[in-house]
């Protein structure tokens, strides 16, 4: 079993993953655009995110399953 610390970290992870995973859903383009920084490499992965909206709102709504399931996971055997 986990201790409660944890429990605490997995769950505050879940949430910022939730939220992170609504904007890349609501807004792909902007988002992607906002994180276009750094090497050469991330700054192409985010231009590519921003040109293919479709599927950085998968990305988006695959992070709100993760969230949702880390987070509920933590309440397991309360």
């Amino acid at each position: 079993m986990q201790g409660t610390w944890t429990r605490r970290l997995l769950e505050t992870f879940a949430i910022v993953t939730l939220g992170d995973g609504i904007i890349a859903f609501l807004s792909p383009r902007e988002h992607s655009l906002l994180w276009e920084v750094g090497p050469e490499g991330a700054r192409k992965t985010a231009r590519f995110f921003a040109d293919n909206p479709t599927l950085m709102r998968l990305l988006g709504a695959s992070q709100v399953a993760f969230g949702l399931w880390l987070a509920f996971r933590q309440y397991r055997g309360r």
